[in-house]
């Protein structure tokens, strides 16, 4: 029992640390970051930058939302004409199920690791429960170097392939006057990807020594109690 109920704890800790930096840039000051940062492409079409902006938070807004209670199909360019066709709103869609339920399971993992280290520090285990912590922490940085290097050999391979778990085949492929790539190209997810890891990267790192050390001085703790 013990040994599972360290595994939950392990299992939840990179969910939980992606979700969290996902959530993360789902907020507005993402796509203002990213659309000022020198390099990023412009609007080919030549769309005004407010506009570009403007669009870019409703799309994101959208995914933060319950569900039923907002709809693309409402946004409009200046000029009045809707900024989405029937084939983006459905992809947007498809993409807030999936968002939704990567939420809804990171929630989920979250009680499960509180719950399993809560019985494990009530049968006086506190060591395992930070040994937990860093061992799921290293899984993670493995993870994340897996997927540097594939992103690394070739990003649009992984983005390709990332797309085909989620969601139907060819569901998310556009023509690049559409709206969706418009707002955002690939510089705009590869630099979404790349924040993520490092920042995922840097939180895990910190997370494995912490809990590592934490490990080391219960076990002293325990060790010297039994000893008396």
């Amino acid at each position: 029992m013990r040994v599972v109920l360290r595994l939950l704890i392990v299992v939840a800790i990179p969910l939980l640390l992606v979700m969290g930096a996902v959530r993360l840039l789902t907020l507005p000051w993402y796509p203002a970051w990213e659309y000022a940062r020198p390099g990023f492409p412009a609007d080919p079409l030549a769309m005004p930058p407010d506009e570009r902006l403007r669009l870019a938070r409703a799309s994101i807004a959208f995914l933060n939302m319950p569900r039923g209670t907002a709809s693309l199909d409402e946004l409009r360019f200046a000029d009045g004409t809707v900024a989405f066709n029937a084939r983006e709103i459905g992809h947007m869609n498809d993409v807030k199920l999936v968002y939704d339920r990567l939420t809804a399971a990171a929630l989920i993992a979250f009680v499960i690791a509180v719950v399993a280290a809560y019985v494990l520090i009530r049968q006086g285990r506190l060591a395992q429960v930070w040994g937990a912590l860093s061992d799921g922490s290293l899984f993670t940085l493995c993870v994340l170097v897996l997927l540097g290097v594939w992103m690394a050999v070739g990003f649009d391979a992984f983005f390709t392939a990332f797309h085909g778990v989620f969601f139907a085949a060819d569901t998310w492929l556009f023509d690049y006057s559409d709206t969706l790539i418009r707002l955002f190209p690939l510089q705009f997810w590869a630099d979404a990807g790349l924040l993520i890891a490092a920042g995922v990267g840097c939180i895990a790192f910190v997370l494995a020594l912490l809990g590592r050390a934490m490990q080391k001085r219960s076990e002293r703790k325990l060790a010297a109690n039994g000893n008396r």
